[in-house]
């Protein structure tokens, strides 16, 4: 491609949110990127960051959408429910990017498959403290019929390692964390993988893409190749080894061991945790809504058609067909 036709392409700036929001089941721009997907459809997506993150509208990379200051970005729809039952800014999910819970408990020891109902008078402790995560933890030991009493949930002490050695020395008996913060240990043998907490969450928009309405209506069609491109590189992470992913994304991921990147992106594809289809189903996001009502983090029903744009995909589908046939 000349530079006069780099130049010609759209631009949207992606705000990434803080470092720790770089997650590898968020590979799914970078694999578009990397493999030239964006370009395909005369699209040039930036990516920034944050100084702080947050999970609230207050906190992370929603600040800079709402502003203007970048034109999506990538977080979990819980926050635009939130935004929406407390009156805030319009913000609507419009491609999704992970559609299972990818938190995972680990243990220092290796076992057989652990279920919910074997937590039963064990400590577990919540390394990362992530609201999401945290929420749908206690729903799921309340639906498995285990009481605070039942389980020992302990905060994290704000060291991730100092955790890890709790639990690779037995004090602790299991860390709950994303296999990306996990994959590390595991391969190192400090950890073992116990259970993914992915199958029995059942499926849920965990995360998506996110944008102001008006800033998808004026733009649309730019939109609607950033989520064509997005479709086409979740197809292909979840078609391709994990090893090949790795290496293709691994740029993106400097400091990250790529035995370890491999790992993670190998339990999320068996965990299913990438998104099937860039549309956000209303069954899942109706069971997500619930669990976070029973959770208490929503005092009410929220609308799907208000919060979720599914419009995108249907184009999107016959705009990456129409690349392919180029």
């Amino acid at each position: 491609m000349t530079q006069a036709q780099s130049a010609s392409r759209a631009v949207l700036r992606m705000n990434q949110g803080d470092a720790s929001e770089a997650r590898i089941y968020y590979c799914a721009h970078f694999v578009a990127e990397a493999l030239g997907y964006f370009e395909a459809n005369d699209l040039s997506v930036t990516f920034t960051t944050t100084q702080s993150g947050g999970h609230t509208i207050q906190g992370g990379q929603i600040p800079a959408v709402l502003s203007g200051e970048a034109d999506l970005t990538i977080g979990g729809p819980m926050v635009t429910m939130k935004n929406y039952e407390d009156g805030g800014p319009a913000l609507v999910s419009f491609c999704a990017a992970v559609e299972r819970n990818p938190w995972v408990l680990a243990s220092g020891k290796q076992t057989e498959a652990l279920t919910i109902a074997d937590l039963r008078g064990k400590r577990v402790i919540d390394v990362g403290n992530v609201g999401t995560a945290s929420l749908c933890f206690r729903w799921l030991l309340r639906t498995h019929g285990l009481s605070e009493q039942d389980v020992d949930v302990i905060a994290g002490s704000g060291s991730q390692e100092q955790d890890f050695r709790d639990v690779a020395s037995g004090t602790v008996d299991y860390a709950l964390h994303s296999l990306h913060a996990l994959a590390p240990s595991i391969t190192s043998g400090q950890l073992f993988l116990a259970c993914d907490l992915a199958g029995p969450t059942q499926p849920v928009p965990w995360s998506a893409y996110i944008a102001r309405p008006d800033v998808v209506a004026t733009r649309r069609k730019d939109f609607v190749a950033f989520t064509s491109a997005i479709g086409k590189a979740l197809d292909w992470v979840r078609s391709q080894p994990a090893s090949e992913i790795a290496t293709v994304v691994a740029p993106y991921y400097p400091d990250y061991p790529l035995e370890a990147l491999t790992v993670a992106i190998e339990g999320y594809q068996r965990a299913e945790v990438f998104a099937t289809s860039t549309a956000i189903a209303k069954s899942d996001f109706d069971h997500f809504a619930a669990i976070l009502r029973q959770s208490g983090w929503l005092e009410r029903d929220v609308p799907y058609e208000m919060l979720v744009d599914t419009s995108l995909t249907s184009q999107s589908h016959d705009a990456r067909h129409a690349t392919e046939k180029r």
